[in-house]
């Protein structure tokens, strides 16, 4: 959704993907080639599965909600689309990587077009502005230190992010389509032009005309609501709340953000909702992934079981239940 162009490698040396994938974990906790070797191997059949798996919970979804035409299944649905957008979007940081499959082009095929567009996101752009918080991270050169940089804020300015976050105003916000005044003290919201149409190639005027042909279709075939409150919605609201929360999750008031075991976030949780919902391909291990970027989303359980086993990773910020997190994050009322 961001909308800066694409830097090259020659102009950003944290663009060298190659190098983006070396592991930065301290000494104490390198794991030896033979152990580490097997965890960076990608499976064609894993990464399917996760991508057929979240695709076909969003269709289930959908389908039931059609079926019953009853209120209450369509909001539980458009919580379980809006959960499996934000899987798309951890697939999709896969792919950033070149974690999602082995052949490079099939993997931005499927990043792009299965995972990235879905969701009104770009694999490209994403990837630029990722692999720049990998090499800065949490530097002035963090592209997403406004991610974390503002806490702990307090409870109630922590509820007021994810009130607008659920009202849809972040989302319209971050596409563009209202900017936001904070010069006169007070934040005010005003129209703004949008992203849609802010860059012209051959390639944007085909994809938005590939996207006005598929919308236009489910209108003319009667299904306009279903996709405005089934998929438009959940990405505007449900989506964004899971994406701040996670978000802040990552990096927001370490203890030291100069520790490579401490300013960056990992959640193991036993609450199975909270697992669903927030920790779908295993994105809350993201201090593993820190450590090991090399490493695909599904050995990263194995990856935080052999650095525990190092004995070397006790002090490393790992947290259990995620109402502690969130109290550290948001901080005294």
């Amino acid at each position: 959704s961001r909308t800066a162009e694409p830097v090259t490698p020659a102009r950003d040396p944290a663009l060298d993907v190659e190098k983006s994938m070396t592991p930065t974990a301290p000494a104490p906790l390198r794991l030896a080639p033979a152990e580490l070797r097997p965890l960076q191997q990608l499976s064609t059949v894993r990464a399917l599965a996760a991508l057929g798996g979240t695709w076909g919970l969003i269709v289930l979804s959908i389908a039931a909600a059609l079926w019953s035409r009853h209120w209450a299944v369509w909001i539980v649905a458009a919580l379980v689309v809006g959960r499996c957008q934000h899987a798309l979007a951890v697939l999709m940081h896969d792919a950033a990587h070149y974690r999602l499959l082995d052949n490079r082009a099939l993997n931005d095929f499927v990043g792009q077009w299965l995972c990235a567009k879905p969701i009104a996101s770009h694999l490209y752009i994403y990837r630029t502005v990722h692999l720049r918080h990998h090499r800065y991270l949490h530097t002035e050169k963090d592209p997403d230190l406004s991610l974390s940089a503002p806490f702990p804020c307090g409870r109630r300015s922590f509820i007021r992010k994810l009130a607008r976050d659920a009202v849809g105003v972040s989302a319209l916000v971050m596409r563009g389509y209202v900017t936001v005044d904070k010069a006169s003290g007070r934040m005010r919201f005003t129209p703004g032009s949008g992203n849609l149409f802010r860059y012209w190639s051959a390639q944007t005027i085909a994809t938005r005309a590939l996207a006005a042909a598929i919308v236009g279709g489910l209108v003319w075939a009667g299904y306009g609501l279903a996709f405005l409150c089934l998929w438009v919605l959940p990405l505007l609201v449900v989506y964004q709340v899971i994406l701040r929360a996670r978000g802040v999750l990552e990096h927001a008031a370490v203890p030291d953000k100069t520790d490579p075991l401490r300013n960056a976030r990992t959640v193991v949780s036993r609450n199975p909702l909270a697992q669903f919902f927030l920790n779908p391909h295993h994105v809350g291990y993201h201090l593993e992934h820190h450590l090991y970027p090399g490493v695909p989303h599904y050995y990263l359980p194995r990856l935080h079981a052999a650095l525990a086993a190092t004995g070397k990773f006790d002090g490393a910020l790992v947290e259990r239940r995620y109402a502690d997190s969130f109290s550290t994050i948001a901080g005294p009322a």
